[in-house]
């Protein structure tokens, strides 16, 4: 069978002569250097000249190579289907506080109903779990279930948190469940004491976020009294890296930007490099406040300092590529390193069995609709059953099955898979890209500056297994 360059291929060579080759299809990286260049090129450009090369075996096992007739595009969609319909992944968004402590002025959750979630709405969906697990076990079936507590703020109910942690442990010690959990929190109430007894009922995940050092973050991100908050949340995370390393957690810090707070983000990266840059638990990454619609009027004083996407992306790279240069690629904690790793679809709600639960019951399409009733696609019964509206079908719609024909035809696709849907259906025209393919080269001559000779990235292969992929999820936002 003749073997041909597959169409998700990029490579860039630099001055000194050193070749970078990435698939985003396989999320493999090559590096050479000089002197075997010319050789990988040419058998990328001609492989039936070269059968007998082992540089032949290696590209094609990593998917810069593929048979001339397979359709990789076929793939891509079995992958993506597999993911979006199996029952065995089960992710569940809790809102046990659609309220919160703070008053940042671009909240996007700007219907928040001011509710902590009722206590039948957190029983139907043990329901709903133990129903789904029983029907995976009857299959010989394990059932994997993620829970991501957010809000409003999830530690405002904490009890009933811990409570919901503690049913499903019973569950998982009678049906075949395995089960993770994850927390995004402004992290003011996150004292030490507190954490141990989320980590205690299996919460190993979380999130805090900082807008920067004290001096923007405490303009920022303030307690509804207007009171500052920097202190105590950095004080809180500082207690926290005490703990010894038999506690182990992942605490990803996620620093906001704006165009007049970038220098105080460089400063936080600063004192995160210096306070939990040994520690492997702790990650930090930085993004662009997004403008999302809210009726917040305060939102007027930041407005004009939210950056567009194109900006927002460079500035987050370049942040990136900070963070990797000194304390390397895992203390990124989040989606590339700077590439990017090929993704069944680019967010969780896309999935059939993925729900985000109001503090009342309504399910809402995307987290980023918390509280608000118009845009709801349906109600968790009292018996663990999602009930659906006519809006559901639009808003579990595929790229598969939407008429953006360039996407498809994208060498970005495996690492896109369309972009946020919020975007696909509420732009007026088509949706803006996170990738553009200037991005991921310059993303991998960053990457070849970087590596070490020869150094290889391990290719996906064969696309991982749903399950795979779900235990590795993290959040996109």
């Amino acid at each position: 069978m003749s073997l041909v360059k597959s169409q998700y291929n990029f490579s860039v060579t630099l001055p000194d002569g050193r070749l970078g080759l990435y698939n985003s299809k396989t999320g493999a990286v090559v590096v050479s250097q000089a002197a075997q260049a010319a050789a990988l090129l040419a058998v990328l450009d001609d492989p039936g000249d070269h059968v007998e090369s082992d540089l032949l075996l290696g590209l094609r096992s990593q998917g810069f190579l593929v048979e001339d007739n397979h359709d990789e595009l076929a793939d891509i969609l079995s992958w993506h289907s597999r993911y979006v319909t199996d029952q065995r992944l089960v992710h569940v968004t809790m809102l046990p506080a659609e309220a919160c402590n703070f008053a940042c002025p671009y909240c996007f959750q700007y219907n928040k109903r001011h509710v902590l979630m009722k206590p039948w709405v957190y029983e139907a969906t043990l329901r709903m779990i133990e129903r789904m697990a029983v029907e995976n076990r009857s299959k010989g079936e394990t059932t994997h279930v993620k829970v991501s507590w957010f809000g409003g703020e999830p530690t405002l109910a904490t009890r009933e948190v811990l409570v919901f942690q503690n049913r499903l442990r019973e569950l998982r010690d009678h049906l075949d469940i395995v089960f993770h959990s994850t927390m995004v929190t402004n992290g003011y109430l996150l004292s030490p004491r507190l954490f141990r007894r989320l980590l205690d009922a299996d919460i190993r995940e979380f999130q805090v976020t900082l807008d920067g050092d004290k001096t923007t973050h405490d303009q920022l991100r303030v307690l509804k009294s207007g009171k500052p908050t920097f202190e105590t949340i950095y004080g809180n995370l500082k207690e926290i890296a005490k703990l010894p390393s038999e506690f182990q957690f992942k605490m990803a810090i996620r620093a906001n930007f704006l165009r007049t707070t970038v220098s105080s983000v460089r400063n936080l990266v600063e004192m995160f490099m210096a306070d939990f840059g040994r520690d492997p638990r702790f990650s930090i990454y930085c993004r662009p406040v997004y403008n999302f619609p809210t009726a917040r009027t305060d939102i007027q004083t930041v407005a004009s300092d939210i950056c567009g996407i194109e900006e927002g992306l460079g500035l987050q790279n370049a942040f990136a590529i900070t963070v990797m240069e000194r304390l390397g690629p895992s203390t990124l904690g989040r989606m590339f390193d700077p590439l990017p790793m090929p993704t069944p679809a680019w967010c969780p709600n896309e999935r059939q069995y993925s729900y985000v639960i109001g503090a009342d019951g309504l399910l809402f399409p995307c987290d980023t609709f918390v509280g608000d009733e118009d845009h709801a696609i349906g109600r968790l019964s009292e018996t663990g059953v999602a009930v659906y509206n006519q809006k559901f079908n639009a808003w579990k719609r595929t790229i598969f099955s939407m008429s953006e024909s360039a996407c498809l035809s994208c060498r970005l696709l495996p690492v896109c898979m369309g972009g946020c849907l919020r975007e696909r259906i509420t732009s007026s025209g088509r949706p803006p890209c996170f990738w553009r393919e200037e991005d991921i080269l310059w993303a991998l001559r960053e990457y070849i500056e970087f590596s070490s000779d020869s150094l290889h990235r391990k290719a996906a292969g064969e696309l991982p297994s749903c399950a795979d992929n779900e235990q590795k999820e993290v959040r996109r936002a």
